[in-house]
């Protein structure tokens, strides 16, 4: 029953995307050749035509690309941060290690004392 109910998602998966590749297809053969006037900053000349197609090829080629550099930043963020814990955890061990560094000289140095009190003795 398992590798059943395994079998029914796998395969309506498959057919789920196949359904939106050959939707996006549909979109893309039925606008190949309708042109529109764009105004996009100045880069290109309001005036002249843009097929559709391209329109809709770059309009997806930058969104994925925005998509990949907001991952980027993300990760880089998240390296920072890291990175940042990081360091303050060593500044923490290198405090620690300098307190019980001065605790044991105290120490040494009250055990001097004391021998030197008990030998006077």
């Amino acid at each position: 029953m398992r590798l059943a109910w395994k079998q029914l998602k796998l395969y309506s998966r498959l057919t789920l995307i196949a359904l939106v590749f050959l939707a996006v297809g549909a979109v893309l053969w039925n606008n190949r050749n309708h042109q529109v006037s764009v105004w996009f900053f100045w880069l290109i000349d309001e005036s002249l035509p843009v097929n559709v197609l391209w329109l809709m090829l770059c309009t997806a080629g930058g969104t994925l690309l925005a998509y990949w550099t907001l991952s980027l930043l993300w990760g880089l963020r998240r390296d920072l941060q890291k990175a940042a814990r990081e360091a303050a955890l060593q500044e923490r061990e290198n405090q620690q290690q300098e307190r019980a560094k001065a605790l044991q000289e105290q120490e040494q140095r009250i055990d001097a004392k004391l021998k030197q009190a008990i030998s006077k003795e």
